[in-house]
């Protein structure tokens, strides 16, 4: 009888990353397309899998038939509206995520993209030349006047782990804090002096909008048209959770009818995105592909927690951060 065989969705993350002793225990497999692969693409590698260290590839009804020694979707990261929860559970697979722990590292991802589009560094550092020195000085000395961000105020929608990280890194700066989370209770938004309010009033009156909620059906969409004519007209806007919580389409013709001044994402609706998605033919967005969560910091917390979940998982035993339970009940042998 084989080892256990463990597949490693995460691109450019090597089996040589995780511990020693958990490698010696199971049979590692790369994702062998190198990019993010679709269901059909995910049914041809699945079948005698074991446990998933799974990135964002979609896992359906068809791939959870289609693998039936499966025990363990551990995600590397906390968002999971790519796993069919109800279906991994009737085939006794958990779902496992790391809460809390990638934080730090979107907390200042998302800083990051805040000063990249106040300051815009992007564009400055793409147009400086020894013989451009001075035309970009004019620029940025006049039309393109980048703004501080002390005493600006912050608009949080979602004040959970990420959201509330970000909420203490711009207290710093002395920002006047506004959060939007119907499932946070005033105290603890008060701990990181954030201010709940109504979403409304935080797109009415904030500076700077930043994203921290997960993708669920209340929130696909919850910032559109509608959403977007609220803000103001110089404010910039910060998406580092989930691309669909956005709609695009609104996204876009905002940028290019300057309804606000311009946006810094980290996520889209469809990823990879379409290579004639028009957000990539203006210049007042700033877009990284995903990397919110990558550090090698985050990467050392998150193998730890994954090499526990799996080993829970394949001894039969509920792991840590399993979002069902329930599954054990469901265990196929």
């Amino acid at each position: 009888m084989g080892k256990p065989v463990v597949l490693n969705m995460i691109l450019g993350k090597p089996a040589e990353l995780f511990s020693e002793d958990f490698r010696k225990k199971y049979e590692f497999r790369q994702n062998p397309f190198g990019k993010w692969l679709n269901e059909d693409e995910l049914l041809s590698v699945i079948g005698d899998v074991d446990a998933v260290v799974a990135a964002s590839e979609p896992y359906t009804k068809r791939v959870f038939d289609a693998a039936p020694k499966l025990k363990i979707v551990a995600r590397f990261g906390v968002g999971y509206d790519n796993v069919n929860i109800p279906e991994a559970t009737k085939h006794g697979v958990f779902v496992t995520i790391l809460p809390g722990v990638n934080a730090e590292t979107v907390a200042e991802h998302t800083l990051a993209l805040i000063y990249a589009v106040a300051r815009g560094i992007v564009d400055c550092v793409k147009s400086t030349r020894p013989e451009t020195w001075t035309d970009v000085q004019k620029k940025y000395y006049s039309t393109h006047t980048p703004f501080e961000l002390y005493g600006k105020t912050l608009g949080i929608i979602g004040l959970g782990a990420i959201g509330t990280r970000v909420a203490k890194l711009c207290a710093g700066l002395e920002m006047k804090i506004l959060a939007f989370d119907p499932y946070t209770k005033p105290e603890k938004a008060r701990e990181v002096n954030a201010e709940l309010v109504p979403l409304e009033r935080l797109l009415k009156e904030a500076d700077i909008v930043t994203i921290h909620c997960p993708l669920n059906q209340e929130t696909r969409h919850l910032i559109g048209e509608r959403e977007l004519k609220m803000m103001k007209r110089n404010a910039i806007l910060i998406n580092a959770a989930r691309g669909p919580i956005v709609d695009e389409r609104a996204l876009y013709k905002a940028l290019k009818e300057k309804w606000i001044l311009a946006a810094g994402l980290d996520v889209m609706e469809k990823e990879p995105p379409e290579p004639d998605n028009p957000l990539f033919t203006l210049d007042n967005v700033i877009i990284t592909p995903h990397v919110g969560g990558a550090s090698l910091e985050n990467f050392m917390r998150c193998d730890a927690i994954i090499e526990e979940q799996i080993e829970q998982a394949l001894k039969g035993e509920v792991p840590k951060f399993a979002l069902n339970p329930e599954a054990i009940n469901y265990v196929r042998k």
